[in-house]
């Protein structure tokens, strides 16, 4: 080898030490003040936290290529199972490289990066966050203890954490002065992309919010739990004038209040205890399921199905309150709202009046 070599060797490794030492110096620095520099691993998963103001804030996007996306509500309470004392994205299994986060006053966005999108010179700019982010021991470390036999990827997940005074701020009212009321948070839309073929699933849980929801993906997961809306919760449903369908949909509803609950899918599953609507609405439909064949299709609903528009389409059976009824079944009710539209392919469908949840209708705890 020549000098020349020798030397230059000598420089890049003398580099390469003083990169990974300033790395380190940076970190202690980072967790000395509070802040989150690199990724926190533990259990083998790998959680970066994002943190956003909640006052200005009108809408939330998640854009990722697949897996699991959770919006809990009301988090800073302490008996919460999931509990954060601000508002937060808690990003997992994605590389500190693989992701670009924006947050503005308006908008709190999340996008996943390709590799190949890693290095972007046009468009947004520079997004390659910086080779501190490589060269990081935690990742060194990684990447030689790594079982070379484990060949199952961890599943990515983003947990999005609102808490009370976020959630209850877009039910409350504001007076600036005598008889001028304006709503305290303008959140009013969550929307959530999954690219890739394996899609996603979605759990929204505790909220009591007039928010839309929007999921947009191959396959959904859909799991609603404790929430409170009189917007949309939209599976499958393309943003800004364009319409997708999923190949398949499974979706449970557990006591809750919407305004409009829509799932076009080619397959689907659907299952719902303790489901109201509200009776006002901006919305022609209350309840909208579409698809060409279906598994289990069990309504179970929160008030009588009498007061309810309802017009169900399938070649299996259709059985109301437990009676088994002729193929369509429709029923008009007296009034606009609410709208059960259910065009199911063969699925067998039961719709009935849920009494164990009869409590829950028509209470207003809060989101709690």
């Amino acid at each position: 080898m020549k000098p020349t070599s020798i030397i230059s060797l000598i420089i890049a490794v003398l580099l390469t030490i003083v990169g990974l030492v300033t790395c380190f110096i940076a970190q202690n620095m980072a967790k000395a003040s509070g802040e989150q520099l690199f990724a926190d691993r533990s259990d083998g998963n790998a959680t970066i936290t994002e943190s956003f103001d909640s006052k200005n804030l009108e809408r939330i996007s998640i854009v990722f290529s697949s897996g699991r996306v959770s919006i809990y509500g009301n988090c800073d309470d302490r008996n919460s199972d999931h509990y954060s004392d601000s508002c937060k994205l808690e990003i997992i299994n994605f590389g500190e490289n693989d992701y670009v986060f924006k947050n503005t006053n308006s908008k709190a966005e999340f996008n996943e990066t390709l590799a190949l999108d890693r290095f972007k010179f046009w468009e947004n700019g520079f997004s390659f966050k910086g080779m501190r982010y490589i060269l990081n021991l935690e990742q060194i470390k990684a990447l030689f203890s790594k079982d070379k036999e484990e060949t199952e990827e961890r599943e990515k997940q983003i947990n999005v954490y609102l808490t009370r005074e976020a959630t209850a701020a877009l039910t409350e009212e504001t007076s600036e002065e005598e008889g001028a009321e304006t709503p305290a948070w303008k959140l009013n839309q969550i929307s959530i992309k999954a690219t890739g073929a394996a899609g996603c699933d979605v759990t929204i849980q505790n909220i009591n919010i007039n928010t839309d929801y929007t999921i947009v993906a191959n396959r959904v997961g859909l799991d609603v739990k404790d929430v409170t809306t009189n917007s949309a919760i939209k599976a499958s449903e393309g943003i800004g004038g364009t319409e997708t369908r999923a190949r398949s949909a499974d979706v449970f509803v557990e006591n809750s209040i919407l305004g409009y609950l829509s799932v076009d899918a080619d397959e689907l599953s659907f299952r719902s205890s303790g489901l109201a609507f509200q009776n006002s609405t901006e919305f022609a439909d209350s309840l909208k399921l579409n698809s060409d064949t279906g598994g289990e299709i069990r309504i179970g609903l929160n008030q009588p199905i009498a007061d309810l528009n309802c017009e169900i389409r399938s070649t299996g059976r259709i059985l109301v309150d437990n009676e088994d009824r002729s193929n369509p079944f429709t029923h008009v009710a007296g009034s606009g709202n609410p709208t059960v539209t259910v065009k199911v392919g063969d699925a067998d469908v039961t719709v009935l009046a849920d009494a164990s949840s009869a409590s829950f209708f028509g209470v207003d705890d809060g989101g709690n």
